[in-house]
């Protein structure tokens, strides 16, 4: 994912990127916990930790999404603070 220099977008364009990052982090949440769960029960139920490793794999985006939307909240603030001075 290319890193966008975030003082050339306009506020309206970060607060929008910002909901769509935080949407998706909810749904790979929600989707990371289902692969547990299920990983969990195919364990228990085939004594296989195959399907336990799944939901690791999708951590890094998590990690992305969140530095992101910590950025782009700081650029906000930033701003913010300009506004007001």
């Amino acid at each position: 994912m290319k890193e966008q220099d975030l003082t050339k977008l306009t506020v309206d364009e970060l607060k929008a990127k910002q909901k769509t990052l935080k949407t998706s982090s909810i749904l790979i949440l929600i989707a990371m916990s289902i692969m547990l769960f299920s990983g969990i029960f195919f364990m228990i139920k085939m004594k296989s930790a195959v399907f336990t490793i799944l939901p690791v794999a999708f951590l890094p985006l998590i990690i992305v999404f969140s530095k992101q939307i910590k950025s782009i909240k700081e650029e906000l603030e930033k701003r913010e603070k300009i506004n007001k001075s």
